[in-house]
């Protein structure tokens, strides 16, 4: 079994019973929510409170489920900076790339960020007016972007009602498409 983690300093666990269930939530040190768990089974009587250590949970198994929940934070922290990781390591010259995206299409946000299911990267291309047709013309170039059925799987494009176009990339096309975009001219 692995180690316990310790619950972070100043953060806390609010246990929510809902009839037979408590909701736990991981709450960091400003009280925003980190990770959510359940428990199912809760014994009768267990009131809602906020706790400041795990050893202020008498029940063992609702104290169970509490280290699970701070051990699945660790872990999906982890994770997301592993993918991370992979991600800097794949694209080592992302700032440059970055920039020349720029340039190619000015007053275009590009958002780089991490999906909260996978936790992985997602690239985010987004282009309005003149400069959504430029988008959608390099977009067009990458060979990645075109499967049989449409777009490959793990690329998406959004076209809101005001011309502004967005394009999103999983990890794995991300890294394709800013790996193919290095060699452009």
């Amino acid at each position: 079994m692995p180690t316990p983690h310790p619950l972070p300093a100043q953060w806390t666990i609010n246990v929510h019973p809902v009839a037979n269930l408590a909701i736990l939530t991981l709450l960091d040190a400003d009280g925003a929510n980190r990770e959510i768990g359940y428990h199912p089974l809760t014994p009768p009587g267990t009131t809602e409170r906020t706790v400041h250590a795990l050893d202020e949970i008498t029940d063992p198994e609702l104290r169970a489920s509490a280290q699970k929940l701070i051990h699945s934070f660790y872990q999906r922290t982890e994770q997301a900076q592993a993918n991370a990781d992979s991600f800097g390591t794949a694209v080592p010259d992302q700032q440059h790339l970055f920039d020349r995206l720029r340039s190619e299409l000015p007053d275009s946000p590009i958002d780089l960020g991490i999906d909260d299911e996978t936790l992985t990267i997602v690239l985010k291309l987004t282009a309005a007016g003149p400069h959504a047709g430029a988008l959608l013309t390099l977009i067009a170039r990458w060979p990645g972007t075109a499967s049989p059925t449409g777009l490959a799987y793990g690329v998406t494009q959004d076209l809101a009602d005001n011309g502004t176009l967005t394009v999103t990339f999983d990890q794995p096309h991300a890294e394709k498409f800013l790996t193919w975009y290095r060699d452009q001219p």
